[in-house]
């Protein structure tokens, strides 16, 4: 009995070498995927804090899944409260989206339909553009949520966390919203131009509007554990 119990341990330790050995060799068809989240099963937490007014805070909680169409990466973003805003569903092999899921004015998660899905340029000249239809917070609404964006400059030096030295992408950001009223077909637009930067090995390191009205920077990263214990706090 003893040596059999010491059989199903040394089995459980290779079948876990041999699942991390798997995602390790992942591959992708995108040039730029050193520079998004690496892919992990195990949730990360990331802390974005704005340094433009130093009390807002935003996290994204990003991990790997598998299923019937591949490999998949989630990031799920939280206000500073802990409450869940959207999520976002990337295909790992393109970085496309494939699943936009909003929460609505009835604080109900629901799926927005995507118009289009590409956030992530293949090349240095490449224009993206994403877009993607949700109900607004105003009844009888609709919102347009769109982003277009293209390489600013790449394999720059950056500091992430002031603590780690890596290369990073800049993208240049045009985001639009448009609310549409669904009666009247009305449509009201706001649009922003921003950065956002990806560095290798973590993924988006910083992100801030033209005006840096909202700049916001990654301070920490926090285990499932730490994110527990804080959104019992």
């Amino acid at each position: 009995m003893k040596i059999f119990s010491i059989y199903l341990i040394l089995l459980f330790v290779a079948s876990c070498g041999l699942n991390s050995k798997k995602d390790s060799a992942l591959k992708s068809a995108h040039p730029n995927i050193n520079y998004f989240y690496p892919y992990d099963s195990v949730p990360r937490i990331y802390c974005y804090r704005n340094i433009a007014s130093g009390l807002d805070e935003e996290f994204h909680r990003i991990y790997g899944i598998k299923d019937s169409k591949g490999n998949h990466i989630v990031v799920e973003k939280y206000a500073s409260t802990g409450r869940i805003i959207e999520a976002f569903n990337y295909n790992y092999d393109s970085l496309n989206v494939i699943d936009h899921m909003v929460v609505n004015r009835n604080n109900l998660k629901t799926q927005a339909i995507l118009v289009k899905t590409k956030l992530f340029p293949f090349t240095d000249t490449e224009q993206t553009w994403f877009a993607s239809k949700y109900a607004g917070h105003i009844d009888s609404t609709l919102i347009l949520d769109e982003l277009k964006r293209k390489v600013q400059k790449k394999n720059v030096d950056y500091l992430v966390m002031d603590e780690e030295k890596r290369k990073a992408i800049f993208y240049s950001d045009f985001r639009r919203l448009t609310m549409i009223n669904i009666f009247t077909k009305k449509e009201t637009g706001i649009s922003t131009e921003g950065v956002s930067i990806f560095a290798e090995g973590f993924g988006l390191v910083e992100f801030y509007s033209k005006n840096k009205i909202a700049h916001y920077k990654l301070e920490k990263v926090l285990t499932q554990k730490e994110w527990k214990e804080f959104l019992h706090r």
